[in-house]
């Protein structure tokens, strides 16, 4: 491959342009300043008078002052970041069953079993002793780094209760008394924010019952306690006992809580998993062995205890889950690069327990989950596996109400089960009709819930994170074709919490999920790349200047912008020529838009078309002064990239990439020649030409030849516009753009849109209507992006993210309004964050 550019001395256009012309460096300076002179009075007046956009925010003088960050690239930072990399690639691969903190709930009903010889002793005594041994100062039992009132009023009765049955700990048992007639009626609070979750409720009632009968003194009055009860009544009525007795349920992890019930107890173990756990649960499991016997429940909890030693977790296995939340977790904070070998271990792990009917915590477990499911599907898809959207239609019940598990006894989804379903939802493929319901669905609960925001706390919660909130905001503000990997890396490090739980019955920690090395990781690793995206932007905006681009009042002056565009789109370190190929092609095509566009007389446009397709310099005198800057930072510019495809792929790239420009300005010509007679042409026509002035596929054509990896015949053919793939990379910006530039256009005289074209093609259409078409077809295209996304062979995988990513930046820049042309109202932020501003 050549030379990347980042790593080569600036290239100054004017020495480029000085030896092609024949012509000293000083000259051209003189020439580019003279040029500006010979401009006639109106247009001098039409190019510096009133601006259709705001200008630049970011000077040179700005870009010049920015520190490179020299700490970024210490050897302390590279030991630290090479030591994090081993280390998480070590958790990925000890991940087994599943790593989760202890729960003291379970631990103690363990340890409430009888000794299976008939002697009055615990038969995991070591499970009694981590009771005794836990107690946290207060009296109380549980997740000491957080305070929920119902998650420690629930581990300290089930603890209380076992050293009451053994007779043992008595100042333990006092305290932990003491501890819940103190804060039982904190619970009050919480039941009326709704973050309480319902296997409280159904565990709850039959604990009091237990400690009754040990004639524990408790406030059992309370009327706490009976709002409980009541609620637990209320959810028994929803499923009958012979439903209990025939298809594992949710309820079977709770299956403690429904001993007062008329169960018959050889009927619930066949609904055992073959690991011999109820639905994955100690508690449960150990409850089943006390009324049973069950030798294969006894196997379960000897081998969870054997694995942690002296305690037990709340659920077990969690192989799935641990997997699948690790991956995204890394993938979201932008570090995945690092860990593709362990990615695909973990996701081909997921894959052999993948299942029509969803999937749960655990390869074992009977009952599939909608959080799981949903991000197993989007993960698995987005990594080429074939897995059918089919499978959420196990978790639709007959009002279209998606639930957190399937079949009897299921619950309205958690918030973090509806973003799980919303993320999902957005990877979809043409025609799939499930998928669009689920979208319409988890968005209209997820913005319910921020509407509420204020007012209560997320309901039926199955994390304890603090920053939910704002991922959920994140989420609907940027959906996932309007967004992009880095941008979103940026902010989720943000809202990740390397202290953030799980809420099941009890609270617990998954390690190998939330863990302060994956953010340490991520932090490092963002500001040394973004120290390499700074260094770029310089050279890019040298080139700029040298090129003679500040002296053109009339054009948008972006190149920032552009090349936040390029680096949040391939940003790896090793895409260095590649993000400034597309970067140069990107500034030049908004310059000859703008030129052709509304500042170039139609005569012009064509002469101008003629030079660069004769790509002869002798034409410049024929040129206006403007238009000779334009031409010669566009001859100089491609001249150079030829050079440098030619050296890294070893045939004539220059000859293609002057095609692609000739195809470019022979489509914005024929926009120019629209505009001068007034002609709408009908709307297939005008997409037909739009989809090439939009000038993405410019870009993407220059970029391809500088992501490292040679590109045959065979593989270009799959990139052009002989592919499926550019067309629909080229059709949504095409649209996407229209959409929200069509009017400002049209009140410049430009009437030619594909919304004015399709309402010409639609006699009676009004413009909303013709709108929402556009919006749809728009829909439609990204949907068959993510049908080309995922293919394998023979795209590469980095082709493939150029291409779509680019899709996304357009979407991503036009999502609400001109997010290009007026940058100073929309992009600023994203900008500043992505190029600007250190992670801290």
């Amino acid at each position: 491959m050549a030379q990347s550019l980042s790593s080569s001395p600036a290239f100054d256009c004017r020495i480029i342009m000085a030896s092609s012309v024949g012509v000293s460096e000083q000259t051209y300076s003189e020439s580019v300043v003279n040029s500006m002179k010979t401009f006639d009075a109106s247009t001098l007046s039409r190019l510096t008078g009133p601006e259709l956009y705001p200008p630049t925010l970011w000077k040179d003088d700005f870009i010049e002052s920015l520190r490179i960050g020299s700490e970024a690239f210490s050897d302390d930072n590279d030991n630290r970041i090479e030591t994090l990399i081993t280390e998480i690639k070590a958790m990925f691969c000890s991940m087994s069953d599943g790593e989760i903190s202890p729960s003291a709930y379970d631990t103690a009903w363990i340890a409430r079993v009888s000794a299976i010889d008939g002697f009055a002793r615990p038969q995991f005594p070591q499970a009694l002793e981590w009771v005794l041994n836990n107690q946290l100062a207060d009296g109380s039992w549980g997740e000491e780094s957080v305070f929920l009132a119902y998650d420690r009023v629930l581990n300290t009765l089930a603890s209380v209760i076992t050293l009451k049955a053994w007779n043992t700990g008595n100042v333990h048992v006092q305290k932990g008394l003491d501890f819940i007639r103190k804060h039982a009626e904190e619970m009050v609070d919480e039941a009326e924010n709704h973050t309480r979750p319902s296997k409280f409720d159904m565990v709850f009632p039959a604990m009091l019952n237990d400690a009754k009968s040990l004639g524990l003194n408790l406030p059992y009055e309370l009327p706490v306690m009976k709002q409980i009860a009541h609620k637990r009544e209320a959810k028994l009525k929803e499923i009958t006992i012979d439903v209990l007795h025939s298809v594992p349920t949710a309820l079977l992890s709770s299956l403690e809580g429904l001993q007062d019930l008329v169960l018959d107890w050889r009927k619930i173990l066949k609904l055992q998993s073959n690991d011999g756990s109820l639905l994955n649960s100690p508690a449960a499991t150990a409850c089943a062995f006390m009324h049973t016997g069950d030798k294969k429940c006894l196997e379960f909890l000897s081998f969870v205890l054997s694995r942690f030693g002296d305690h037990v977790p709340c659920i077990y296995p969690v192989d799935l889950f641990e997997r699948l939340w690790a991956v995204d977790t890394v993938e979201r904070l932008g570090i995945d690069r690092h860990f593709k070998t362990e990615i695909k271990e973990a996701l081909d792990y997921v894959y052999r327990y993948w299942d029509e009917r969803g999937m749960g915590f655990a390869r074992e477990s009977p009952v599939a989950d909608i959080g799981v499911t949903a991000m197993g599907l989007r993960l698995l898809r987005l990594h080429g596996y074939d897995v059918s959207s089919d499978v959420l239609v196990n978790f639709k019940d007959e009002n279209g109400e998606f639930l957190d598990s399937n079949g009897p006894a299921a619950q309205k989804a958690s918030v973090s089960d509806m973003l799980n379903l919303f993320r999902c939802s957005q990877v979809t493929f043409p025609g799939e009709k499930l998928m669009q319901e689920a979208s319409a669905f988890s968005k209209s609960h997820l913005r319910i819930v921020l509407q509420n925001k204020d007012n209560t706390l997320f309901p039926e919660e199955r994390t304890a994170k603090k920053r939910l909130c704002g991922e959920v905001e994140y989420a609907l503000d940027y959906p996932w074709h309007r967004n992009l990997p880095r941008v979103e890396a940026r902010s989720y490090m943000e809202q990740y919490g390397i202290n953030d739980l799980w809420v099941a019955k009890t609270v617990y920690r998954m390690p190998y999920v939330t863990n302060g090395k994956y953010l340490e990781l991520a932090k490092l690793d963002f500001n040394k790349v973004q120290s390499l995206h700074r260094a770029e932007l310089k050279q890019i905006t040298r080139w700029w200047k040298a090129c003679g681009f500040t002296h053109l009042t009339f054009t948008r002056q972006r190149p920032v912008e552009i090349f936040f565009s390029a680096s949040a789109t391939l940003f790896e370190p090793e895409f260095a020529a590649c993000r400034i190929a597309y970067t140069k092609s990107a500034c030049l095509a908004v310059i000859l838009d703008d030129l052709y566009d509304a500042h170039a007389s139609l005569q012009d446009a064509m002469l101008f078309t003629k030079a660069v397709k004769r790509w002869d310099l002798s034409l410049l005198d024929c040129l206006p002064g403007h238009m000779k800057i334009c031409f010669l930072g566009l001859y100089n510019t491609i001249n150079e990239l030829g050079e440098q495809g030619l050296e890294a792929h070893g045939w004539d790239v220059l000859r293609y990439l002057r095609n692609v420009w000739e195809s470019l300005l022979a489509c914005t010509v024929k926009e120019a020649e629209w505009a001068e007679a007034k002609h709408v042409p009908p709307f297939q026509e005008y997409l037909q030409n739009g989809k090439v002035s939009v000038a993405l596929a410019t870009l993407l054509l220059h970029s391809v030849f500088f992501t490292g990896e040679l590109l045959p015949e065979h593989i270009l053919s799959e990139l052009d516009f002989r592919s499926n793939f550019l067309h629909l990379v080229c059709l949504t910006g095409r649209l996407v753009n229209d959409a929200r530039t069509f009017k400002d256009e049209r009140d410049r005289g430009e009437l030619a849109s594909s919304i004015q074209c399709y309402i010409k093609d639609n006699p009676g259409c009004t413009e909303e209507e013709a709108l929402n078409r556009i919006y749809d077809i728009n829909e439609s295209g990204l949907a068959q992006l993510n049908s080309e996304f995922v293919k394998p062979e023979p795209v590469l995988e980095c082709y493939r993210k150029l291409l779509f990513n680019t899709a996304r930046a357009a979407q991503l820049f036009y999502r609400n309004k001109d997010g290009f042309g007026m940058s100073v109202e929309d992009m600023e932020e994203l900008v500043k964050k992505f190029l600007f501003e250190n992670v801290a």
